[in-house]
């Protein structure tokens, strides 16, 4: 990793990380049953780190965020196992989406380097694996497979549209 991808990412972490709990952690929405839309941004981070990252690497980056919103919405360890799951799935996601003609050496997880519906499948995968694994994590049951569904259902659309479109605003480059 170069200084400008680690100065980037550095900042992506501190960035995401004020955004999701001082912003998107103030909101839920439901009707009847509770609360069953949430937005989580902070997936974006392990999303946005270069491709040819280490794995090792990913997984400890991704669980040091989720423990960092963790400490800060005092949730005891759920965003740090969703992110950790997360990062780890990171490059099947990466391989099952993968490009006819394989990926740049140099290439990154952006609008400019893969293209807009190459990233809207990479995100849409990518918050889908996470908000499974955070609203199992939640609950602890396989018994409330209805409110996981749910929220799931509820949430991924809200995520996945306010991820793009920060992606879409500060469209980075490394």
């Amino acid at each position: 990793m170069n200084t400008s991808a680690l100065v980037n990412s550095s900042l992506r972490f501190v960035l995401l990380l004020l955004v999701q709990v001082f912003i998107f952690n103030q909101v839920a929405w439901g009707w009847g049953q509770g609360d069953l839309l949430f937005v989580f941004v902070y997936p974006l981070f392990v999303a946005m780190l270069p491709l040819r990252l280490p794995r090792p690497a990913v997984i400890l980056l991704g669980f040091l965020l989720g423990l960092s919103v963790d400490f800060f919405s005092e949730t005891i360890g759920l965003h740090a196992g969703a992110l950790t799951l997360t990062a780890y799935l990171r490059p099947f996601i990466l391989r099952l989406i993968q490009p006819r003609d394989g990926y740049n050496i140099k290439a990154n997880p952006s609008i400019y380097d893969m293209g807009g519906g190459w990233m809207f499948r990479y995100l849409a995968l990518l918050l889908l694996a996470h908000l499974v694994m955070f609203f199992l994590l939640q609950t602890f049951s396989i018994y409330f497979l209805s409110d996981i569904v749910l929220k799931t259902v509820f949430s991924l659309p809200a995520s996945l549209v306010v991820t793009f479109a920060i992606v879409l605003i500060f469209n980075p480059k490394a």
